[in-house]
């Protein structure tokens, strides 16, 4: 029992006993109450007295244990609620930052531009605006489970990984960016290439033709379609170069996001041993 315990059952015998004793002088002494009741009767009184003062005392010690084991099974509800939750939102974690480094997976990103035709153009242009798409999606999932926005005490590690997620995800963006700039240029030189069969032959068609009557608007055709196909031609001749310059520039931009990446799984793992810890605190 706690102290107070013994001091409310002490009270308790106590007041019986004073009371008691108070009954017992009037009779005696005081001559206050007349009564012929037997030895035999007083005793049984007495005994019912004493009774009753154990009653008490039982059943306050009863109501104590009663409601202070109905505190401890809620008190331990709450404590096994709060780890559960706990536990979930750990759980949380670990799938946000496991997504972001799967949204982050740098030999996944290169290799929907390798083998690039113009048979599966389309294909991967929709690979890679879904990639985009995904880069919204996960951040906003990272900023809700992290509480980014919230107004909080953040501690060093939550600032740092949340510094080197913004740029990766900036640096898998501009990546997205330049493969679909190769796509377009494949798209483009493929487009080039079929435009000046076609002028050529319109040209073929003009330079055989026999109607003197719209001569000058002829010579003024062929002058402008010999014109768009040296225009063409640069273009078409300028195609290997451009695209070794996007591929150099894939290949630069996917070093720097391997490089960041790096460090972001590192973080990923000292943030979750941190988050482990906090918790444990917590819940003790």
């Amino acid at each position: 029992m706690k102290r107070k315990d013994w001091f409310v059952v002490t009270g308790i015998i106590t007041s019986g006993v004073l009371i008691a004793f108070i009954i017992n002088w009037s009779l005696t002494h005081g001559n206050i109450f007349r009564t012929n009741l037997s030895n035999d009767s007083w005793l049984s009184f007495w005994g019912s007295y004493c009774g009753g003062i154990f009653a008490a005392v039982v059943g306050y010690l009863a109501i104590i244990y009663s409601n202070r084991n109905s505190e401890k099974a809620i008190q331990q509800q709450e404590k096994q609620l709060k780890h559960q939750q706990i536990a979930k939102k750990l759980d949380e974690y670990n799938a946000c930052l496991k997504n972001n480094l799967d949204l982050l997976n740098v030999v996944d990103i290169i290799g929907i531009a390798v083998g690039v035709d113009y048979q599966n153009l389309s294909s991967i242009k929709r690979d890679i605006c879904r990639k985009k798409a995904q880069i919204y999606a996960t951040d906003l999932q990272y900023r809700y489970v992290f509480e980014v926005d919230v107004p909080r005490e953040k501690t060093a590690l939550d600032l740092k990984y949340d510094e080197i997620w913004k740029k990766s995800r900036g640096g898998l963006s501009d990546l997205l960016d330049v493969e679909l700039n190769l796509i377009e240029r494949i798209n483009q030189n493929h487009y080039d290439i079929s435009l000046k069969g076609n002028y050529q032959q319109r040209l073929e068609i003009l330079r055989h033709s026999c109607d003197d009557k719209h001569r000058d608007e002829r010579l003024s055709e062929i002058q402008s379609i010999v014109l768009e196909i040296e225009h063409l031609d640069e273009r078409i001749s300028s195609y290997y170069k451009d695209v070794d310059i996007l591929q150099a520039s894939i290949k630069e931009s996917s070093n720097k996001l391997m490089f960041d990446v790096k460090i972001l799984f590192d973080l990923s793992i000292l943030l979750i041993k941190e988050k482990e810890s906090l918790s444990q605190n917590f819940t003790r």
